[in-house]
């Protein structure tokens, strides 16, 4: 992925060159009195000093360095053609839409830190950062990008961002058809062992998760989504929809909706830290390997 170049290159320390970035949908106004405030709730820093303007500013808290850029035009230098080369479609749109983006970049500490405590404190500030018009946010350093959502905002607080990233937080929305033998087998296995997937959760606690997959449309597009399982009675699923549609309209995640087990494509539920079922996720995820492999 190429991007612009940081108009600060940061020094040659252990940590230099962490930063996270978000992608915005709009031009932000920011100035060094707001900043100032973000950066104590954040940080709860003891000493910060804060200096330069709303496309760019240095932060000294506690011995620690960092600049923060705040830029009016697309990260990327090509956005239509970074999009072209992601296989995920929401990713794929945030690319193409941003029109601006924000970066907190570490510099130097005067004191020995570890990488992992550096992305925390930028994932601390990044998320007092975000706002409506935040639409992805992404570690240049490892390439990894994530669309925005309140969950990825809630896991920049308390969680490492680097591996936050690295990993979708809901399924991935990928083109694959279903005539794909690979899909039509995955389908086919889904449903062969759905009497597992009933079997769990009716003996199940309160610290598991069950999900299932179907197609929900609106007339003009159709899309398979997964649905967070409340109930099954007789031949009908319940649930609350697990994500944000990418086309079909007039459907949000957390709506309550129902699905007719004839329609159910996939299932996956949690036992401890194991994941079971899944097998259409599988699937697309060894369509996208060939994918790659043929394009290398």
């Amino acid at each position: 992925m190429k991007r612009r170049e940081a108009k600060n290159q940061p020094l040659g320390r252990e940590c230099a060159g962490i930063s996270l970035v978000l992608l915005l949908s709009e031009p932000r106004y920011l100035d060094a009195t707001l900043l100032s405030k973000l950066v104590q709730r954040a940080w709860q820093a003891n000493a910060i000093t804060i200096d330069g303007k709303s496309s760019c500013f240095k932060i000294d808290a506690d011995g620690r360095c960092f600049t923060i850029q705040n830029v009016d035009s697309p990260y990327f230098d090509h956005p239509q053609k970074v999009a072209a080369e992601m296989r995920e479609l929401r990713l794929r749109e945030v690319v193409v839409q941003h029109r601006a983006w924000l970066s907190v970049e570490f510099v130097e500490t005067q004191h020995r830190e570890e990488p992992t405590k550096v992305y925390q404190l930028i994932g601390r500030l990044i998320s007092e950062l975000c706002d409506s018009d935040c639409l992805a946010v992404l570690a240049p350093a490892t390439g990894a990008i994530n669309v925005y959502d309140d969950e990825i905002r809630e896991g920049l607080c308390h969680k490492d961002p680097a591996e936050l990233l690295n990993n979708f937080i809901h399924a991935p929305v990928v083109n694959i058809s279903p005539a794909d033998p690979r899909m039509r087998q995955a389908v086919a296995e889904a449903k062969k062992r759905w009497p597992e997937f009933v079997s769990a959760f009716e003996r199940r606690s309160a610290e598991q998760h069950f999900s299932i997959r179907a197609p929900f449309g609106d007339g003009q597009h159709t899309e398979f989504m997964w649905v967070g399982v409340t109930a099954i009675e007789n031949d009908m699923i319940y649930g609350k929809l697990g994500n944000e549609p990418l086309h079909v309209r007039g459907m949000n995640a957390g709506e309550t909706v129902k699905v007719r087990l004839a329609d159910m494509n996939d299932w996956m539920f949690t036992e401890g830290k194991a994941m079971r079922g899944g097998f259409t996720i599988e699937a697309i995820r060894q369509a996208d390997d060939e994918d790659v492999k043929r394009e290398t």
